[in-house]
């Protein structure tokens, strides 16, 4: 087996049976010119577009990047996982590839020639990632959140593997692109709380080596760049690992965009560190990257949201998601600073009242004031990918008192919303979501306390919920 990291989230691994591509985005940028590949990676050649399977972890565009798909050759065999909603397979038909393979949660698909792989689900959209080869064992966790009873179903059906690759750093906006008078509304999720869980998961996993991995991100756009300042780098993980006393029989191995490990020979890294000036790199990249950031400006300049467009969505949102569900999550209303609209600038939606609104002022009891371009916003309202400006990283939230639990609630909502599993009278009828649940019986015998006991937002966060 010979294992490529080619960026970001994307790995491609040689094996008896093929060539598998996973989590392809090969070039450019993603989330309207936000995030960039960093350290760089190379422009795919031609055999790199041609895989013989291609693995898809969830349909976010950092591993399911749409012009990346457009370019690998449509003979490659694409797996997905089978969640308890069918969106990503009408998403890969609809890129012209041929009905996608359906991995069923810790089911095991033989690939021929000794070569196995499987989909660990977990939450309502990410998945860990396995591929074995004889004894030989590498699993993609990636920014999958699994963890305890789920995470040792993995270890009981592929013990100690010589790879896994995890994430690392910040992939949503909370809390960098947040202020609050309150510091304390900005701590569920911290720089330490990376580093502590991937120690964590590293330790239940019990790799031979563990990767740094999913986070070889920069951020290049005026309206995200900040976030490059907190990004939990590669030696820093590596020192904080340490400062918790390592992991007994785990090295942890920083692999840039190139580096190879083979099964024979071990590995293959360069001794280029990208890190070491990072400011410098960051400002020749964002200056490569001046002239299709600047497009994207032009783009979007004078693009206003239309309040009826707003209307009929988030109305339709707040009619479909279920009273309780909402009111646990989401209570206060959200609002979005939209500057075009001189007399009432604050839409506002709100789950309790189960309406959406506009108002001159600020709504009593709101959760925060967002802002995002008006452009980018029509885009995910017409896309239907509102809960991706969370990650998107071009956008900004104002906290009121009090106002995180709603404010991430309502983007878990969204998401839950978008992705298809709510309105639950209609994703309830398919047998698919309930034989989905129960393959995962582990993980909500496992959550289903906490959340009950809780407030269900506190322990999202610490299982970084918070991520779109």
């Amino acid at each position: 087996m010979r294992v490529t990291v080619i960026g970001h989230s994307c790995l491609r691994v040689r094996t008896r049976a093929g060539t598998i591509l996973v989590d392809p985005w090969l070039f450019g940028s993603c989330y309207w010119r936000s995030w960039w590949h960093f350290p760089p990676s190379q422009e795919p050649d031609e055999e790199m577009l041609r895989p013989d399977w291609l693995y898809l972890t969830h349909h976010h565009f950092d591993h399911f990047h749409y012009p990346s798909m457009r370019r690998i050759d449509r003979s490659a065999k694409v797996l997905i996982p089978r969640f308890g909603v069918d969106v990503m397979a009408g998403e890969v038909t609809g890129l012209g590839f041929d009905a996608p393979t359906e991995l069923v949660h810790g089911r095991v698909l033989d690939l021929g020639d000794g070569v196995r792989v499987a989909s660990y689900q977990y939450g309502f959209d990410d998945t860990a990632f396995v591929i074995a080869e004889d004894d030989t064992v590498i699993v993609d966790v990636n920014d999958c959140k699994i963890r305890g009873r789920a995470l040792a179903q993995l270890v009981g059906d592929f013990p100690a593997p010589q790879l896994a690759f995890k994430s690392h750093s910040f992939a949503q906006s909370y809390p960098v692109l947040y202020d609050a008078a309150d510091p304390a509304q900005l701590s569920l999720v911290t720089a330490q709380t990376y580093i502590d869980d991937f120690h964590e998961v590293m330790a239940q996993l019990g790799p031979r080596h563990a990767i740094p991995f999913g986070s070889m991100v920069g951020f290049l756009h005026p309206d995200s760049r900040a976030l490059n300042a907190h990004h939990v780098t590669p030696a820093a993980l590596v020192d904080g690992v340490a400062e918790r006393g390592g992991i007994p029989g785990t090295e942890v191995v920083p692999m840039a965009p190139g580096d190879v490990w083979d099964s024979s020979t071990g590995f293959e890294r360069s001794d280029f560190d990208w890190y070491a000036d990072r400011d410098r790199h960051l400002a020749e990249l964002t200056e490569k990257a001046a002239p299709k950031i600047a497009a994207r400006t032009a783009k979007e300049e004078g693009v206003t949201v239309e309040w009826a467009a707003f209307d009929q969505y988030f109305g339709r949102l707040v009619r479909e998601v279920p009273r309780l569900l909402a009111r646990r999550l989401a209570p206060r209303p959200f609002v979005f600073h939209v500057p075009s609209d001189t007399e009432r600038p604050y839409w506002w939606v709100s789950f309790r009242s189960r309406s959406v609104g506009r108002s001159a002022h600020l709504p009593d009891e709101a959760s925060g004031l967002t802002t995002i371009p008006e452009a980018v916003l029509a885009d995910a309202i017409r896309d239907r990918i509102v809960h991706m400006l969370h990650g998107g990283m071009r956008i900004h939230t104002s906290l009121e008192p009090d106002g995180v639990h709603s404010d991430l609630g309502f983007w878990g909502v969204v998401m839950i919303w978008e992705i298809g599993y709510l309105p639950l009278h209609r994703s309830g009828r398919r047998p698919r979501l309930w034989f989905s649940m129960a393959r995962r019986w582990r993980e909500f015998v496992q959550q289903a306390p906490s959340i009950v006991s809780r407030n269900p937002v506190d322990h999202l966060a610490e299982r970084f919920g918070a991520d779109t």
